[in-house]
């Protein structure tokens, strides 16, 4: 199974059926490549979906950046045990084993939760947000998934041209 990883999102509101329907017409009519369209209605059920597609690629990057900041802060934690034990030998002297642990654990559930406030990827969740806020008012939506920067301000310039309330990028 091939898939793709489209990190860069345009999503748009329309105030009824119709609209966005010309919307997705004339981004087909764009011919652009690299990008995914998904038109979204009031109550349908696979929003969040829509919205990420790549869960699976999402929650690997959750775990790989939580796991690179434990490491970046244990190192961390290695670096300040070290000092510390060079400032005052008399921590560690009377806890040989477990001073040195309990610095490079500190270090690393501080790095972990870096790594994984980092990984939440925050702006797609006001996005979500948006997106959702507005199907359960009754409008319909346009999200675009475009695979980089260049495919995403094209989207953009036509999604621009056909709507007249709100549209939103990550």
């Amino acid at each position: 199974m091939h898939t793709e990883r489209y990190p860069h999102k345009v999503a748009a509101v329309y105030q009824d059926g119709a609209a966005a329907e010309a919307a997705a017409m004339a981004l087909e009519a764009a011919n652009l490549e690299r990008v995914s369209v998904v038109r979204l209605a009031p109550g349908d059920s696979a929003v969040d979906l829509a919205i990420e597609p790549e869960t699976v690629g999402a929650r690997g990057t959750l775990v790989k950046d939580t796991a690179v900041g434990a490491a970046a802060g244990a190192a961390a934690g290695a670096v300040t045990g070290g000092a510390a034990a060079l400032a005052t030998p008399a921590l560690f002297i009377s806890a040989p084993v477990v001073g040195p642990l309990v610095v490079l654990g500190y270090g690393a559930m501080i790095g972990s939760a870096a790594g994984a406030i980092r990984g939440l990827r925050l702006r797609e969740t006001v996005l979500a947000s948006l997106v959702k806020d507005a199907l359960n008012a009754g409008y319909h939506c346009i999200i675009v998934h475009a695979a980089d920067e260049q495919a995403q301000r094209r989207a953009q310039s036509v999604v621009d041209a056909t709507v007249t309330e709100v549209t939103a990028h990550s």
